[in-house]
């Protein structure tokens, strides 16, 4: 799940009780996401670690190897109907080259126009409300 929360680290057990798997959560919304993802694993998820447009991939990269999936949002969270902020495309490049076994997605504005910008870039895709390009 990619939990859009300002507070992630207080729905880790209750989301491992429901039977989550994998915790994806914002870096912007934590003031310690070493302990975070100590924390989600030792509840028995995979971690997710999802950035901003405006938040620097670089700042992700400390957590690389500690987690088993990045997410680059290539929208601003919380607002629908956004359209796919191609720019957000240099982070993902960025994070294949940098850490190339990390499963990486993208989440926000994907669909029949944009997914080949996206498959440039040989990412584990992770499209949600995608049935516009299949109807």
């Amino acid at each position: 799940m990619h939990m859009m929360v300002s507070k992630p680290e207080q729905w880790v057990k209750p989301m491992a009780i429901a039977g989550a798997n994998q915790y994806t959560f914002h870096l912007e919304a934590t003031e310690n996401p070493g302990a975070l993802i100590k924390d989600i694993r030792e509840n028995g998820m995979k971690v997710g670690l999802a950035i901003k447009p405006g938040t620097s991939v670089e700042y992700l990269a400390p957590w690389a190897n500690q987690i088993d999936m990045a997410l680059v949002m290539t929208v601003e969270p919380g607002f629908g109907g956004q359209k796919f902020m191609e720019d957000m495309m240099p982070k993902v490049h960025w994070l294949r080259t940098q850490f190339p076994s990390l499963d990486i997605e993208v989440d926000g504005g994907v669909g029949p126009d944009t997914v080949h910008k996206c498959a440039e870039v040989r990412l584990a895709l992770e499209v949600r409300n995608f049935s516009k390009m299949w109807n």
